[in-house]
């Protein structure tokens, strides 16, 4: 829990007006939306692996965390362009979510909630699919009956881990998982999904935030009493560093959080984390993959770190009243980091990119990933040029 008084380290940097002109997003958004549509044959009948290879998507079933943010990225396109080409292409999808469910596949595990609401839920808000609706609301009510800890108040990391003795973790992501219950409890009426949610994020707030407002990937407790034992981490640098893309799933986490709460304490934690995460932003706006990594290192980058507080940094400000001190710095800062990405992300002219967006670092700590492309990138990089060009765009999660 942040306990210090976190400021910004060069303010006049992101006080200064910042904007993307409309034909630069524009511009940006056909070339992301047209090499999607190009990669239709590779990824309507099959489902793009944790990261590239080589810069290239290697498929299978639906099967990983990252399957509904490609479906997802569908539904981003056909709302930027109105192609239902895109339309098309998410719904073939729906059925696989169907059989994720019935045979139990990747659902005993904190990720359900990236599974189903960027696909499921964001396919009933654009056209109202009632079995979509019915898939995302059996999730929820899986999560929460099978990942949820009602002692601990947290959404458990691996539910079958845990089960088997081998340990009890909450992590940074689940702060993008409980958003599935906050949509659950708003259809439903029903008190424990909203519950559930709100806790997890007090849960991360007191346990995985640090003082100084950086953030433990992991958070390890007592498997036999739920209580806190320690950080950690997996992806990240050491126990001890802020692993870039965790930070950021608090960055954009919160403030979704906020939107369905309205509870002033996560905007005071939104702002530390972010103000901690834009001290350690380098020159060029675009953030190494751990932030105890600062300018002038060559370390790998993580552009789909930036592309999710784009997103995070934009929702805050929806939220914000214009006199909120944070609120004319995220406006700032999150244009330079989305035209950053635009600029120096977008794929070379001597590299043949699957990718939206390059220059992604999943885990190096596994040699996973490492200055390739993801499809949670893209999906990111796609919601954070659709919040450009329509703001009154209403997310998905």
């Amino acid at each position: 829990m942040v306990t210090e008084k976190i400021v910004l380290a060069n303010p006049e940097r992101f006080e200064k007006k910042h904007t993307i002109s409309k034909d630069k997003l524009t511009k940006a958004a056909e070339a992301a939306t047209n090499k999607l549509e190009a990669n239709i044959g590779k990824l309507k009948d099959g489902f793009a692996g944790t990261c590239s290879v080589d810069y290239k998507y290697i498929t299978d079933v639906n099967k990983n965390w990252e399957c509904g943010m490609q479906t997802g990225a569908f539904w981003l396109a056909y709302e930027i362009t109105g192609n239902k080409i895109f339309k098309d292409v998410a719904e073939h999808h729906l059925s696989t979510y169907k059989t994720r469910l019935d045979e139990k596949i990747g659902m005993d595990d904190h990720d359900v909630g990236f599974v189903f609401t960027p696909s499921c839920v964001a396919a009933y808000k654009i056209t109202g699919n009632e079995l979509a609706r019915e898939y995302a609301l059996e999730a929820a009510k899986y999560l929460y009956e099978k990942s949820y800890s009602k002692e601990g108040k947290f959404i458990i990391r691996s539910h079958r881990s845990w089960a088997q003795g081998s340990g009890c973790r909450t992590m940074m992501d689940s702060l993008m998982n409980a958003p599935l219950f906050f949509w659950a409890a708003e259809e439903t009426g029903k008190e424990e999904f909203y519950q559930a949610a709100l806790d997890h994020n007090k849960t991360t707030m007191q346990y995985l935030i640090r003082d100084d407002a950086s953030s433990f990937h992991h958070y390890q407790f007592d498997p036999e009493t739920a209580k806190p034992v320690k950080g950690v981490t997996l992806q990240g640098y050491s126990d001890d560093s802020c692993w870039a893309r965790g930070h950021s799933w608090g960055v954009y986490g919160f403030p979704i959080a906020y939107s369905y709460s309205g509870d002033e304490s996560l905007v005071d934690t939104h702002k530390a984390i972010t103000y901690y995460m834009l001290n350690r932003l380098p020159d060029d706006c675009i953030t190494y993959w751990d932030y105890i990594f600062t300018q002038g290192s060559d370390q790998p980058r993580d552009s789909s770190s930036g592309a999710i507080s784009v997103c995070g940094m934009n929702e805050m400000c929806k939220l914000l009243p214009d006199t909120a001190e944070q609120k004319p710095i995220f406006e700032n800062a999150s244009a330079m980091m989305l035209e950053a990405i635009i600029d120096k992300c977008t794929g070379k002219e001597d590299y043949d990119y699957d990718g939206l967006i390059c220059h992604v670092t999943h885990a190096f700590p596994q040699g996973q990933g490492i200055d390739e492309c993801a499809i949670y990138g893209d999906y990111f990089y796609l919601e954070a040029l659709l919040r450009y060009l329509k703001p009154d765009w209403k997310k998905y999660w």
